[in-house]
Formats: C-alpha cells, structure tokens, sequence
C-alpha cells in the first residue's frame, strides 16, 4: 500500500478522498464557466472534458449526458455562493442593524459577478429547464426574503412596528437594497464600496420610515398652522367655507421627501384641478378647498396641471398659481409649494422645453403669479432631447444657489434619462433630484418595473398622481371589477379603496386632484382606511403588472 498525503490510503492509481473532492470542485467549476462561456447549445461534453483536463470517459461515467450535467452543476454552483454570503446567525436586536447586516448580504450578491452570470443564465434557460429557474430562485432570492419575513414578524410581535403585508414588505425590502445594484451590474456598472454603503443606509432608512409604519405616529412639522386647536382655525376660515375637517378623525402623517430633509404630508393637492369642476367658477370656493386640505394637515400644494387639465391651453399653471398664492397668502411658512417647468406656456419659440432661458422665465413666472420669494420644490416636467442636460441641470442649480428654488424634482421621465440626469448632477456637483412625480397606483404599477427600485437606490421619494385609469395594464377590466368588489366590501368608494392601498406602498405623497370641498373630504377619508391582510394580498394578485 502507498502512503498519501494527510495520512489517507488508497491502491495504487486510485485518488484518495481529497483527491476525488479537488477533482470533482474543478469539474464543477470548469462545467460552469463552459456553460456560462458558450450557453447551453454551444456547450459540449467533450469542451466541459478539456476545460477540466479530464477524459470525457471520467466525465461520462459521473454525468451521462449534457442536461444532467447542467442541471447538477449550475445548481451547485449557486448553493456553493449561497454558503459563502449567507447572513450569520443571530441577529442584532435592534431593527435598524439587523436590516443592515441583511442588506450587506443582499448587495454581496446582487453584484457578484458569477451570480449576475448565472441568474442570467436561469432567465436565458428557464422554458427549457423550468427546474433550474427555480432552483435558482430558491437559493438566491426566498432564503434573504424569509429572513426578512421572519425579522419584521418577531418585531410586529414585540410592538417594534406595525406591517400591513410582511410578504409584501419583505419583497419591497430585496427589491430595495438589491435590484439596482443587480440591474447596473448585468451592464458591467459597480460602483464604489462607499457609495454602495450610503445607498444601502438610505435603503435601510427609507424603508423603516416610508413602508413600515411606527406605533407612534411622526411628529407634526407644522403645529403654528397644520394642528392649531379646531376653534381657532374655525375661527379665522372665511364665511361660507363650510365646516373644518376633523383632523382626529383622518390624522395626517408626514414623510420626508427622497434623502433631503423637506417633509411632506402623505397627502398633496393638485391645486390646479380647482379650476376644472364647480369650484373653478367661485375663487372662494376654490380657496375655501385649499384652506380646508390645510386644516386637515396637509402641507404639499402642487400647481401643476394634473391630467388632461388646461392642455391646449397657452398658460395651463398661471391661473392655479394666483389662486394658490391668495390662499396662501397668510400661511407661508406652513406650506410647502411646488411648481413645475418644462410643458408649453405658449406658441413662441423660447415658450418650452428645458434650456436655461425658458426655466429661468417660467420659474420667475410662477413666483410672481404665487407672490412669494421661493418654491420649496421646483419639478423638471418633461423631456427635452433637443437641449443638453449640462444645461438643463445647470440652469435648475443656478435657482437653487439664487435661493428662488429650495429642491428640484423630475417628473414623467423614462427611468434611463432621471438616471442620466442623477449623473449629470453628480458630475457637475449640482443640485441633485430629490423627487419623481408620475402616475401610480392599483391600475397603473408600470413605475414598479424600472422606477422604483431606482428612486429607492438613489434617494428620491415618489409623489404619486392617482388616477383609476390603467395605462396599458394587461388586466385592467379584472382589476377595476376587483377594486369595485372590495370598495363594496369594506364600505367605502373606489377612489378611497386606491388611495388607502397607496399608502401602503413606497410613496411619499399622494397628489389629491380634487374640484369641490365635497371631493376634497371624500379623499381625505382614506386616511382612516385600513386594508385588512387578505384583501391587500388579493389585490396585489389580480393588479401585479405583468412582463
């Protein structure tokens, strides 16, 4: 008998143990990277053979054919990355860090190279090995969202916080931390360790203060005007305003806007859709509408147009303006008012688009129109290919240091340019977007594709503009009969069952387009709606944008 090393014994021209185990770890690995190298149909037996410097009768005798093979080794390949970033046991106690350690491992492999190879190699192979895609699934996505089911349930039990959909919310929480970084990496982007972790942090942060709820609610930031007692703010309302809303009844929550410090109220009004219903005809009706959204708590007032209001027209923001800055007049410090530039104010040549002349006149515009020095948020409402962004993103900056603008947004823009945008800003060292506005809700979840998982990565809070109708939804009709169905159930209108799903989802604020005091009180209700468990599930189901 001939010794080996280690102390093993074997006869003559057998491996030993150890031997057998190295071979079969560089089969393995040469089988994977054959596979990854020339996909499955271009792969042989006899390449994976000589990629591993073996006989393809050594080969043959472990695997019988090609689909055995694939199928054993790209499902080791990923059990063996699984071992090597799995989350170690046991958690910090406190959420925050556990969510933290979490998210570390998430991003590991969101933007290790092999996982990124091979995940898409299960999308490439999943009609033809259905087996593999979901093994791929099983050991790369379910294990880090039943970890995170499992935190966020132990803390619920123990009072820490409140989870309408743990599922739900655990999925949101992966999608968060690791879509981004797992998106850019499949084009060869990696961004640097430190930038990764800022982003991880404000994942982290975004979550806890904008998907979880907290037994206490956040603090009002506005208690001169927003909370002020009901007798005074009945007493100072103008005659035939009507009563005040009940602000116990609907109590106002408040977020911060993306990363900035700005907080907002979970609700905004569209004060430009006053001018398209009754109150439009009766300033004091319309002003009676924005006083009593105040009352109630809210903060954010937007004039822009919201839908198909004032299109054709030649100044669609200018009337909404005066109105909003009369009603505003003496309650400035308490309002957060938002604007937007970019849509046509006219027929001439400098009328539109994003150059430095045209944002600079229409933001100028609007402050005059609101009488006031300053817009909190400044929003770049549509595209303009035709100018560059350098100059775009310049002239946004320059109303920013002027302090006539405090934050900028963007709105209705293709994920691929915001981002383009974000890395113009941090090229230049401008101002940075802190907000996106679009369409969003249960018929209309396109945003859910590409936007969010960017806006959770690079820290701009969403306002979204509510509407019931889909846009380009695969299963509109089975989502409007469901939301109708479910409004029935729990005794409340379509339009609150909406607004109150929202307000479970990643959004800041909801921007309320409302033309009467009636309408107005109809959407603040849905503050005081709660979605039971297994009907925000079933909704989820039948409005899950499909593709």
């Amino acid at each position: 008998m001939e010794s080996r090393a280690g102390g093993e014994r074997s006869r003559a021209g057998r491996p030993t143990a150890t031997e057998a185990a190295r071979l079969t770890e560089r089969l393995r690995r040469a089988a994977v990277d054959t596979f990854l190298e020339s996909g499955y149909d271009g792969t042989t037996m006899e390449a994976v053979a000589q990629a591993a410097g073996i006989t393809k009768s050594t080969l043959y005798a472990r695997y019988p054919d090609k689909r055995t093979l694939f199928i054993a080794v790209s499902s080791w390949a990923l059990t063996r990355q699984e071992r090597d970033e799995r989350v170690l046991e046991p958690l910090p106690d406190d959420l925050a860090e556990s969510l933290t350690v979490i998210a570390r491992a998430i991003l590991a492999r969101s933007v290790d190279p092999d996982i990124v190879r091979l995940s898409r190699m299960a999308i490439a192979e999943s009609a033809r090995f259905p087996e593999f895609a979901a093994s791929s699934q099983a050991v790369t996505w379910s294990p880090r969202v039943q970890l995170i089911i499992d935190l966020l349930r132990r803390h619920e039990s123990a009072g820490t916080v409140v989870v309408g959909d743990v599922d739900l919310a655990a999925e949101q929480f992966f999608a968060m931390v690791g879509a981004m970084p797992a998106w850019l990496a499949a084009y060869g982007i990696y961004r640097t360790p430190e930038v990764e972790e800022e982003h991880l942090h404000h994942a982290v942060s975004l979550f806890l203060n904008g998907v979880l709820a907290r037994p206490e609610t956040m603090p009002d930031p506005h208690p001169t005007e927003a909370t002020r007692p009901a007798e005074a703010a009945e007493a100072a309302r103008p005659a035939g305003e009507g009563p005040a809303v009940p602000r116990a009844s609907w109590p106002m929550e408040y977020r911060r806007l993306g990363r900035s410090g700005l907080n907002v109220s979970r609700l905004a009004l569209g004060v430009a859709a006053l001018g398209a219903g009754p109150a439009g005809h009766d300033e004091r009706a319309a002003i009676g509408v924005i006083h009593r959204f105040l009352d109630a708590g809210g903060s954010l007032l937007d004039t822009t147009a919201a839908g198909d209001i004032g299109r054709g027209g030649t100044d669609p923001d200018g009337a909404a303006a005066e109105l909003c800055g009369r009603a505003v007049r003496d309650r400035r410090s308490s309002v957060v008012l938002a604007s937007s530039v970019g849509r046509p104010s006219g027929q001439g040549p400098h009328d539109g688009g994003n150059s430095r002349r045209h944002i600079r006149a229409a933001c100028e515009a609007t402050l005059r129109r609101l009488r006031t020095d300053y817009l909190d948020l400044l929003q770049l409402d549509a595209d303009d290919p035709t100018t560059p962004l350098e100059e775009t993103i310049d002239a946004l900056d320059d109303l920013v240091r002027a302090g006539k603008v405090l934050y900028v947004g963007v709105a209705n823009l293709h994920v691929y340019r915001v981002m383009k945008a974000l890395s113009v800003s941090d090229r230049l060292g401008r101002a940075r977007f802190i907000s996106f506005r679009g369409p969003y809700g249960l018929l209309s979840r396109e945003l859910e594709h590409e936007h969010l998982p960017l806006l959770a990565e690079e820290g701009l809070g969403l306002i979204s503009t509510s509407s019931l109708r889909s846009h380009g939804h695969g299963h509109g009709h089975a989502t409007v009969a469901a939301t109708e169905a479910t409004a029935a159930e729990l005794g409340c209108t379509t339009t609150q069952l909406s607004l109150a799903w929202q307000l479970t989802r990643p959004v800041t604020s909801i921007t309320l387009d409302v033309a009467s005091a009636a309408q107005l009180d109809e959407h603040l209700a849905a503050l005081g709606i709660e979605i039971p468990t297994e009907i925000a599930a079933a909704l989820e189901q039948v409005s899950r944008p499909q593709g």
